[in-house]
């Protein structure tokens, strides 16, 4: 997987913070792309700072062959939005993942499917 990082508002020690801490996480988003070619997903990692509420807002953005997956998220310190990005990225790819298997064990597939078979009853 390509990585590319984009920073806004930032010092030169918080880019860095950021950078180093972003490339921890990477290997935790990596494992779940094994199906994928290494070259196939590329990661944007977008970090901006508003000085007016003294927060960061991160934002990973995911390109994969078959779908784009975005997650944003918000916090007063950068550690905790790279947390929270990458948790809801992960959550979106073994999800994706989930449908790309045509698996019906991921909860939020099995709650469509509920849907609708109880539309199909109603209509019958």
């Amino acid at each position: 997987m390509e990585a590319t990082f984009f920073h806004k508002n930032l010092t030169k020690k918080e880019t860095q913070k950021f950078l180093e801490y972003v490339k921890e996480k990477i290997p935790a988003i990596e494992i779940l792309l094994t199906k994928f070619a290494d070259d196939a997903s590329i990661l944007k990692a977008n970090i901006e700072k508003f000085e007016k509420h003294d927060a960061f807002q991160v934002e990973f953005c995911l390109v994969l062959p078959t779908k784009s997956l975005v997650a944003k998220e918000a916090s007063h310190q950068i550690t905790k939005a790279v947390d929270l990005s990458k948790d809801r990225l992960i959550s979106q790819i073994k999800k994706h993942m989930a449908i790309l298997r045509k698996e019906r064990s991921h909860k939020s597939i099995r709650n469509v499917e509920l849907e609708k078979a109880a539309v199909f009853e109603v209509v019958e």
